[in-house]
């Protein structure tokens, strides 16, 4: 079930997409260097793109960045339930350190959803974060802090109300995953949420790795596990926390504490140990959360839906995340 094809730059859209509720690919390519640099959009320029539906203009406090999004499957009118995808950082520990979307384009985001929609038989959504596969702003200074998750919770209102959702299966991976934790306690729309290698406790990640300058200043960060309480209850709801317990980057016991914390409030929650990613950090697992994100939209029954999982063969390498 590894959705390796879907990674490579350059996808041809293989046929025409629908002229409404799908996005509509440009020729644009995203590079590393207007990832370091930061990425300003006009909000006219925006206007254009959302022509294309691959973009949303939104505020928070006065402020707008233009977030981009590649959509597939979407019907006109209504969409009972979505799956969406929030995904991880594209820049390490250090601002040289830039990975995932080199290379790839608009075309091929497009597709990838495409190729997720057909095979799911669910609309699929790539949630581009702040600075990242096209969206405006700065991705160093602007990830993992509050104005990030207030646009990107901000963008999932626009685009439920856009094309009509009903409900969402939200996943993300890493940094997307801990978007995607925290919104449980932001919304009350989830179906699904599929936190996947996710520092949904986010303190005791940076406990775990000493980052003494970021935990002196708490205000600049946001922590889902803080957020418990406010989870509203929902017994129709699942959630999935995915995790490689050799995981040397977000380390598997943080994980834990975030799913013990779930399962201590009642909520249906599922730990999923994979020892399916790739070495040396053991982090990426984003077939497996995609994968889950896709077949909990279908509704597909808990023990069939982990059994696909551990079915599954190691993460093959990938661009997107």
């Amino acid at each position: 079930m590894s959705l390796r094809h879907l990674c490579l730059a350059g996808f041809a859209i293989a046929a025409a997409l629908p002229a409404h509720a799908q996005s509509r690919p440009n020729e644009e390519y995203f590079t590393n260097k207007v990832v370091a640099a930061g990425k300003a959009i006009t909000r006219n320029q925006c206007a254009e793109l959302e022509a294309l539906e691959t973009a949303s203009w939104v505020e928070v406090n006065g402020r707008g960045e233009c977030l981009r999004y590649y959509a597939a499957g979407l019907k006109s009118g209504t969409n009972p339930i979505v799956a969406a995808w929030m995904h991880g950082d594209v820049m390490g520990s250090k601002p040289e350190q830039i990975g995932h979307q080199e290379g790839l384009s608009v075309a091929g985001m497009i597709e990838q959803e495409r190729a997720l929609s057909e095979h799911f038989g669910v609309p699929f959504i790539f949630l581009a974060r702040p600075g990242a596969y096209g969206s405006s702003g700065k991705f160093w200074t602007t990830r993992h802090t509050p104005r990030e998750a207030a646009l990107m919770n901000a963008h999932i209102d626009l685009l439920k109300k856009r094309y009509g959702i009903g409900q969402w299966s939200l996943g993300g991976s890493s940094a997307g995953g801990t978007l995607t934790a925290e919104f449980l306690a932001r919304r009350s729309d989830l179906k699904c949420a599929v936190i996947s290698s996710g520092a949904s406790a986010y303190e005791a990640y940076l406990q775990a790795h000493g980052v003494k300058t970021r935990l002196a200043k708490p205000e600049t960060w946001f922590d889902p596990y803080r957020s418990l309480e406010r989870v509203p209850k929902d017994p129709a709801r699942r959630i999935f926390v995915i995790g490689d317990p050799r995981e040397t980057n977000v380390l598997f016991h943080t994980q834990r504490l975030y799913f013990d914390g779930l399962a201590a409030r009642g909520h249906k929650a599922w730990l999923v140990p994979l020892e399916r990613a790739r070495p040396p950090r053991f982090h990426s697992l984003v077939d497996f959360g995609e994968t889950a994100t896709g077949l909990c939209a279908q509704g597909v029954e808990t023990d069939k839906l982990l059994q696909t999982l551990q079915s599954m063969p190691e993460q093959p390498e990938r661009i997107s995340n």
